[in-house]
C-alpha cells in the first residue's frame, strides 16, 4: 500500500514539475511567424461619419495606386481635445478606431491581443498642408500581425492624372 502511495506522489511531484517548467503559451505566440508590414503613403480622402453614436471622422490611407485600406475613424471632440495625437492600446479608447482591409485580410485592434495605434497630427503651415504620422500594430482574426508605418501623409487628396 506504501509503494502505491509512494509511486502516485512520485507521479504527482513529476506531473507538477512539468507543468511548471513548461513554457505558457501566449495569444502573441500564435501568429509570430505570420507578420506583414503595411508602408502607407497615400490620402485617400475622408468624410463624416459616426462612431459610437457620436459625430466622427473618418480618414483613409493606402500605399501608391493600391485597393488596398486603411482607416482612421476619430469623434469630432476626441479629435479637437487629443493635443495633436490620437492613440488606442488595446481597444482601451472608444473614441478613436484604426483597421486595415489589406490583400483580403481584415486587421483591427483588439483586447486579446497586444495591438495599438498612434497617429500624430501636424498642424499645417505656411509652407505645409496638415499631415498624419501613422504607426499601429494590428491583428486578424486568423492571428496574423501586421505592423503598419507610414511617413508623413499629406491630408491633401491626390487625384490620379493630375
Amino acid at each position: 500500500m506504501f509503494a502505491r502511495f509512494g509511486l502516485q506522489l512520485i507521479a504527482v511531484v513529476i506531473g507538477t514539475v512539468l507543468l511548471m517548467a513548461a513554457k505558457p503559451v501566449k495569444s502573441d505566440d500564435i501568429a509570430n511567424n505570420a507578420n506583414i508590414t503595411i508602408k502607407l503613403d497615400r490620402y485617400l480622402g475622408g468624410n463624416n461619419t459616426k462612431l459610437a453614436a457620436k459625430p466622427a471622422l473618418s480618414f483613409n490611407f493606402s500605399r501608391g495606386a493600391s485597393d488596398n485600406v486603411c482607416s482612421i475613424i476619430t469623434t469630432d471632440s476626441y479629435l479637437r481635445y487629443s493635443n495633436n495625437r490620437l492613440e488606442n492600446i488595446n481597444l482601451s479608447e472608444p473614441n478613436f478606431f484604426f483597421d486595415c482591409h489589406w490583400d483580403d485580410t481584415y486587421y483591427f485592434l483588439s483586447k486579446r491581443y497586444r495591438t495599438y495605434a498612434e497617429v500624430i497630427i501636424k498642424q499645417p503651415d505656411s509652407q505645409f498642408p496638415m499631415s498624419m504620422h501613422i504607426e499601429a500594430k494590428l491583428v486578424s482574426l486568423t492571428g496574423e500581425r501586421a505592423t503598419i508605418i507610414s511617413g508623413d501623409i499629406p491630408l491633401k487628396r491626390i487625384i490620379p492624372n493630375e
